[in-house]
């Protein structure tokens, strides 16, 4: 299934505009006619449709999202299967992420910061004790609403515990440099991992730029 302006997914979820394009799926502002209010919907990139293991990582974050209630936590309303693809309907955030505020203003004053990463560590916190971890804690899936609060999105890659991994021993999962040390030699990621990853979001904020830099991902 090919994502597109007019296309409705589960016969009641209607794409308006595409917001963002990630590494494996696309998010979408999309129209619930049933509730006649506006949805975010995340969809199976084209390319990955009836592929086993793609879909499998959407049920996963469907099914890890769903265990999670949280203010700082964007909201999982609903998930679905399409013409061998998949999607997940979630609360529309209307704000930017701090990806784009940094690319604005690449150093932020600690009264500033200090607040998001607080909120930040609340909703990542309330992930690992529900027995999720994010493993991909970075800017770009740190929204900033409107309404001045923060949200966590993109569990794409996240772990549960007491389900089978999705990724085989040593395989490396998440954006390079935001990665922690065990992540980054293919060890088990933790909640001190995400924790990790924070600091080095905060360390970006304050200094405007990452700690660890290299000409390539694996430098």
């Amino acid at each position: 299934m090919k994502p597109g302006e007019g296309v409705a997914l589960g016969g009641r979820y209607r794409l308006v505009e595409r917001i963002a394009v990630g590494g494996m799926g696309e998010v979408w502002r999309a129209h619930d006619e049933a509730l006649a209010r506006d949805v975010a919907v995340k969809v199976l990139r084209e390319e990955y449709a009836g592929d086993e293991g793609f879909l499998e990582r959407f049920r996963t974050e469907a099914r890890n999202c769903a265990q999670l209630s949280h203010p700082n936590i964007a909201q999982l309303f609903d998930y679905g299967e399409q013409d061998g693809s998949a999607f997940l309907v979630m609360e529309l955030i209307l704000g930017e992420t701090l990806s784009d505020l940094l690319d604005r203003e690449p150093v932020l004053p600690t009264r500033r910061l200090l607040p998001i990463l607080a909120e930040t560590a609340r909703a990542l916190h309330a992930a690992h004790v529900a027995g999720v971890v994010h493993r991909d804690v970075k800017p770009g899936n740190i929204i900033l609403s409107r309404a001045g609060r923060v949200k966590i999105t993109d569990f794409g890659i996240s772990t549960a515990t007491g389900r089978i991994p999705m990724t085989d021993s040593g395989m490396v999962m998440g954006t390079a440099q935001y990665l922690s040390p065990e992540q980054a030699i293919g060890k088990a990621a933790t909640p001190a991992s995400d924790i990790y990853s924070l600091g080095i979001v905060a360390y970006e904020a304050l200094a405007g730029n990452r700690p660890f830099t290299g000409p390539t991902a694996v430098d």
